[in-house]
């Protein structure tokens, strides 16, 4: 999202933009810095506060958008009443994960469903969304996700970054994302124990925070406690700066992902890429092209990839390359912009 934004605040006047957020909090200071308005419909909401009903119909009220566009499913549900009342059509970016199962009774598919029948147009970001979410083929449409390349440009040192983390080894390999029940870090871990004791040249860093439960991410820093190859620094603000020192960018999400943001980074750095065979993975990754997709190879298995690409320079440079040639023909930011601006426009 934040990445359109910048898109459309940099390509023209044509654009009012207002985002409205459900938390006084902000992760992303890429957005800050972009200073579009935002207002916040609540200090510390509760999902089930009918309030955010009126609140959202509100702010539509008064600024009149043309176009009402959520990221995610109960801002999608907050939207319906202002689209409906007010005739404003609704574009649905639910859709960006691809959930291994949806129980047909539950709450959640309950709420994806009344969303699906009020949204005028359904925006998935992988087509391995739209069929996990079973979303109406008549509404639904994929625009991948697209990465600006401002960010990979003026990178502090590689030398500087390995300082700050601690790197003194000649290889690093790297999985970027938070400690929660879709990312599978156990997996990276015993790997990353099992190459750091037959070899000494190799790092593992694991860089994201924990979720809203952050027992998983404790457990792991504790069991890498002793070990200075394998390194979790938490939550960082440098991704680029840190994946960019880096040899292999590895993404263990046995579910599957939409199009991972960070699977995107690695390619954009020119890093081959490592990951499981699921989601929308499989519509980045190109086995044995960019990279190797996984599915329950043990332990020994995905070392033995890991030590092979660090070992063959040239095969690792010809992944990265591919895959950086990848992301210009499919995944650049002026193709997903232009793609929303037709959407936009054709509303």
């Amino acid at each position: 999202m934040i990445e359109l934004l910048s898109y459309l605040k940099d390509q023209r006047d044509d654009y009012d933009l207002l985002v409205v957020v459900n938390y006084d909090y902000i992760e992303y200071p890429a957005f800050q810095k972009l200073n579009i308005p935002y207002t916040v419909l609540a200090k510390n909401p509760s999902h089930k506060d009918p309030k955010l009903f009126f609140q959202f119909y509100n702010i539509c009220k008064e600024f009149r958008p043309d176009i009402i566009h959520a990221w995610g499913s109960m801002q999608a549900f907050y939207s319906i009443p202002a689209a409906f009342v007010k005739r404003i059509p609704l574009v649905n970016s639910q859709t960006t994960n691809v959930p291994p199962i949806i129980h047909k009774f539950s709450f959640s598919n309950l709420i994806n469903q009344i969303n699906f029948l009020f949204s005028t147009l359904i925006l998935a970001n992988s087509w391995a969304g739209i069929q996990a979410y079973n979303s109406p083929a008549k509404k639904s449409y994929v625009i991948y996700n697209g990465i600006n390349p401002v960010r990979f440009i003026s990178l502090p040192s590689k030398e500087s970054i390995k300082e700050k983390y601690g790197i003194n080894t000649p290889y690093t390999v790297i999985m970027v994302a938070s400690f929660t029940q879709n990312k599978d870090y156990d997996r990276f871990y015993k790997i990353a124990e099992y190459i750091t004791s037959i070899r000494n040249d190799i790092t593992f860093i694991g860089a994201g925070g924990p979720g809203k439960d952050d027992s998983e991410y404790r457990r792991i820093k504790n069991l890498a406690k002793k070990k200075p190859k394998i390194l979790f620094p938490g939550r960082i603000d440098d991704v680029e700066a840190l994946v960019n020192v880096c040899d292999i960018g590895i993404l263990f999400s046995p579910h599957g992902e939409g199009i991972s943001n960070s699977i995107l980074e690695y390619m954009a750095l020119s890093k081959p890429v490592i990951a499981n065979d699921a989601g929308g993975t499989k519509e980045l990754v190109r086995h044995n092209e960019n990279g190797y997709l996984v599915t329950n190879e043990s332990v020994e298995e995905i070392a033995a990839m890991i030590t092979k690409l660090i070992d063959n320079q040239g095969q690792r440079m010809a992944f990265g390359e591919r895959g950086k040639e990848i992301i210009d023909e499919s995944f650049s930011l002026e193709k997903m912009g232009q793609a929303f601006e037709d959407v936009y426009q054709r509303l």
